[in-house]
C-alpha cells in the first residue's frame, strides 16, 4: 500500500519544529528516524496531514556527560550509541533493538516516543528511572519515564512537543539484561531485567513493568525459588498470535530470576 497524501515539512531548527507543531497540533507527525512510522504510513494506520522531518536538528543528536549523569539527544541513533563507551545495561541492550540497519537509522526518542511494549529502551527508561525532556514553544518540562508511558503505543508526549533528550544517571553497576526472540533482530516475545534492585518485564504486556513485590523479596533475600513464582504471579501478561499470556508469565519469571542472577 502507499501512504495516505501529506504536507512535507523539514525545519532547519527546534524552534522552527515546535512553531509547526504548534499551529498544526494533532494533524502534523514528527518523523524521526522512521522505523515504525513509515510502515505505519504505508498501511494508513497512520494518516497526518503534516509530517514535520526532525532530520536537520543537529541539537537533538549527541549524548552529554556530568559526572554519572548521561543526557542522550532524541535524535540519537542506536547505531551513533553503540560506537561510544556506554554502561553495561545500554551496551548489553542495543544489539538487541532490531538489526543493523535499524539500529543505523532508528533513534533513542523515536523508539520512546512509539511506545512499543516489546521495545528496548521504554523497558531501560523504566529500568534506570530515566527523566525525559519534553520541549513545547511555552517550555520545556521533566518527566519521569514511570509517568511518560501511558500504554501501549501511547505516551504524555502532547500534540505541540517534542521529545528531546532522555537523562540517565546511575545506569553503572551490576546488570542483569535476558530477552527471548525468534531471531535476532525480531521484536523480544518476552524480556526481563535487573539494575540496582530494580527489575523490569517488558514484551509481556501493555507497557513495560516495575515488579515491585519481586523487589521486596530481594530486599529480604527470598530465595531463587520463591522469586520465579512471585514473578511469574506478579507480571502482567497479554496473549496474541506469537505467545500466549501464560508463555509470556513463565518464560518471563524465568528471566527474572536469571536477570537477578546475573546482576549478582
Amino acid at each position: 500500500m502507499k501512504s495516505a497524501p501529506f504536507e512535507y515539512r523539514r525545519p532547519a531548527s527546534l524552534a522552527e519544529a515546535l512553531q509547526i507543531l504548534d499551529q498544526h497540533g494533532d494533524d502534523a507527525r514528527p518523523l524521526a528516524g522512521g522505523q515504525s512510522l513509515i510502515p505505519l504510513l504505508a498501511m494508513r494506520l497512520a494518516q497526518p496531514a503534516m509530517i514535520v522531518d526532525l532530520g536537520r536538528l543537529p541539537e537533538l543528536r549527541g549524548i552529554r556527560r556530568d559526572g554519572s549523569e548521561i543526557a542522550i539527544g532524541a535524535m540519537t541513533t542506536q547505531a551513533q550509541l553503540q560506537r561510544l563507551p556506554l554502561p553495561g545495561i545500554l551496551a548489553a541492550a542495543l544489539p538487541h533493538v532490531g538489526h543493523f540497519q535499524i539500529r543505523s537509522r532508528g533513534t533513542v526518542g523515536g523508539s520512546l516516543a512509539h511506545m512499543d511494549p516489546a521495545a528496548e529502551w521504554p523497558a531501560l527508561a523504566v529500568l534506570l528511572d530515566a527523566e525525559l525532556e519534553l520541549a513545547a514553544t511555552s517550555g520545556r518540562r521533566l518527566l519521569r519515564a514511570a509517568d511518560f508511558a501511558l500504554g501501549p503505543m501511547t505516551s504524555a508526549i502532547e500534540p505541540n512537543e517534542l521529545l528531546v533528550s532522555i537523562r540517565l544517571s546511575g545506569a553503572e553497576g551490576p546488570f542483569g539484561f535476558l530477552e527471548v526472540e525468534r531471531r535476532p533482530g525480531d521484536f523480544a516475545l518476552v524480556g526481563a531485567a535487573c539494575h540496582r534492585g530494580r527489575l523490569v518485564a517488558f514484551a509481556t504486556g501493555a507497557i513495560a513493568q516495575r515488579l515491585t513485590r519481586c523487589e521486596a523479596l530481594l530486599r529480604e533475600d527470598g530465595s531463587p525459588g520463591d522469586l520465579r513464582a512471585l514473578a511469574e504471579a506478579e507480571i502482567e501478561a497479554t496473549g496474541d498470535v506469537h505467545a500466549s499470556a501464560g508463555y509470556r508469565r513463565r518464560v518471563g519469571a524465568a528471566l527474572v530470576q536469571r536477570a537477578v542472577e546475573a546482576a549478582a
